[in-house]
């Protein structure tokens, strides 16, 4: 055996409703790949001191299997102690380990990290707070409450309470008044109902719009839609998601290092990699170029199909 990872798998991604020997199974792949790992299955809550007393034994890399929500609080972690990430893809969406190139198949997955090169990629930070995807104010937040509160109240899945959550979160659009400064270009009024910064470049051509085309050029993408119509909201959505931004005139997009978003709310509710949560104003957003390190094929990175 060469390489040495500790992974770490979402609590309930190990449930038995996912099957009790899949900790098993992914140390047998991980050992047929040449890689001597343990996989653990941990309480979202715990892992921050799971990672940092799993790094101190010496081993080579974290590896953590979950969305992007697992993702997010495992990538803080490892900012901050300089740790080697991999990402075992084991959610709903997984846009960072798609961002990556690492495929969605689990054996192919673990194949991938087992080969894989240790590289620095960029995050975003908004009031000290780390996003690898991407933060949204707006829609989206208030969407995920709802999405939330349908399904702890009904037991849906995530993609079952979408469509109801974002008919409720239409009928009473959030609009907030907001004052936006791209670097030290002169501040943007405007009143919005959806903003929204990326970590890296994004492809903003046609069927392409939403991809990552870059995690490590050292700047944040930030669009926003300039209308209080809920009706406006979703043509222009619709048509930056068939011909891309050009095709929606209500969206203007913006690109640098720094982005500070005031408003005259104390707070504002922001989504963070897809969690929600509540950030005092002003909204300070910036880069971190190469602050995450990463297990990932370098040269395959932005040029995905």
């Amino acid at each position: 055996m060469g390489r040495r990872y500790h992974v770490f798998i979402n609590a309930f991604a190990g449930s038995a409703r996912e099957g009790d020997a899949r900790p098993k199974d992914l140390e047998a792949a991980f050992r047929k790949a040449g890689v001597d790992a343990a996989v653990v299955a941990v309480d979202a809550d715990l892992l921050p001191d799971s990672m940092r007393a799993a790094w101190r034994s010496g081993i080579d890399a974290i590896v953590v299997g979950g969305g992007d929500g697992t993702t997010n609080c495992a990538a803080a972690v490892a900012v901050a102690e300089d740790m080697v990430l991999g990402v075992l893809p084991m959610g709903t969406f997984n846009h960072f380990a798609k961002d990556l190139g690492i495929p969605a198949d689990l054996d192919e997955a673990v194949a991938f990290l087992a080969a894989a090169e240790v590289t620095a990629v960029d995050v975003g930070d908004v009031n000290d707070r780390i996003f690898v995807n991407n933060a949204s104010i707006g829609v989206y937040p208030e969407m995920v409450t709802n999405r939330d509160e349908i399904r702890n109240r009904r037991g849906w899945g995530k993609i079952r309470a979408a469509p109801v959550a974002i008919a409720r979160t239409l009928r009473r659009l959030p609009v907030h008044h907001l004052r936006l400064t791209v670097d030290e270009s002169p501040p943007l009024t405007i009143d919005t109902p959806l903003l929204f910064v990326g970590n890296g470049s994004f492809d903003d051509h046609g069927v392409r719009v939403g991809r990552r085309t870059s995690l490590d050029d050292h700047r944040l993408c930030a669009y926003v839609i300039a209308t209080t119509s809920r009706w406006r909201l979703v043509v222009n959505a619709i048509r930056a998601r068939i011909g891309g931004v050009a095709a929606a005139p209500l969206m203007m997009q913006y690109s640098g290092e720094h982005l500070t978003v005031d408003s005259d709310e104390q707070s504002l509710a922001i989504a963070l990699d897809g969690e929600p949560t509540d950030l005092r104003v002003p909204l300070r957003f910036r880069t971190r170029p190469d602050a995450l390190r990463v297990l990932a094929q370098a040269a395959d990175r932005g040029d995905r199909p």
